[in-house]
């Protein structure tokens, strides 16, 4: 793995101010990169002591009673289901997906083919960012491309590569406008991923470029 996110992002998820697509990438990245996690056990550390610190205690009789209700009061049953593990079939393979993202398996909708080659199913959070699982066949490559805004990718299962690289299962890559790739997998090489986009994508090369037709963009 040597994609990871950036200390301020770290620092955002930490704190809980950062905003819940991100929180969510962040997350599933977090499951598999012990690093990032001790990152920030850390920082949540040092906030939670430098807002203690802060903080005149008084005793409350009241918080007592408070608690003691908590605690003896009948347990309340719900109709939540948390899904523990959850897969995703696409091109005739499954994956399973991490933890983070099997609580919103049913918010897949259906698989999308670009040529039978690259997929694609929104995750619909009704968020104005659009996510995506992303699975790229092997031995593709997607036209080169920009950002009008910010595209995340979060590697899920296998790997692929760009003009600056190759990434695997962990790595977090985040590209704006100022980056071109043209992403594509080897011989016997697949890669499924989370894309995050706030604003489409556009072609720069070839034929693809007609996506890009009234300034539009496209989003996967």
């Amino acid at each position: 793995m040597n994609k990871h996110p950036d200390s301020n992002l770290l620092e955002a998820y930490a704190s809980g101010s950062i905003d819940a697509v991100s929180g969510l990438v962040v997350a599933t990245h977090l499951e598999t990169c012990s690093a990032c996690r001790a990152y920030v056990n850390q920082m949540e550390t040092v906030q939670a002591n430098s807002v203690t610190s802060d903080i005149e205690t008084e005793y409350e009789a009241e918080f007592d009673d408070m608690l003691a209700n908590i605690i003896h009061s009948e347990p309340v049953l719900d109709d939540i289901l948390i899904r523990e593990v959850a897969n995703v079939s696409v091109a005739g393979k499954s994956f399973q997906l991490p933890k983070t993202l099997s609580r919103y398996s049913d918010l897949v909708k259906e698989w999308r083919s670009y040529g039978g080659k690259v997929f694609s199913a929104q995750i619909d959070f009704g968020e104005e960012a659009r996510v995506n699982l992303m699975y790229i066949s092997e031995d593709v490559r997607i036209p080169q491309h920009t950002h009008k805004g910010l595209e995340s990718t979060l590697v899920l299962h296998g790997g692929f590569s760009d003009e600056d690289g190759h990434y695997e299962q962990g790595d977090l890559l985040i590209r704006d406008g100022s980056d071109k790739h043209s992403p594509f997998t080897k011989a016997g090489e697949d890669c499924l991923c989370l894309t995050v986009l706030t604003e489409p994508m556009l072609f720069t090369q070839g034929v693809a470029r007609i996506f890009n037709l009234f300034g539009k963009g496209m989003y996967p």
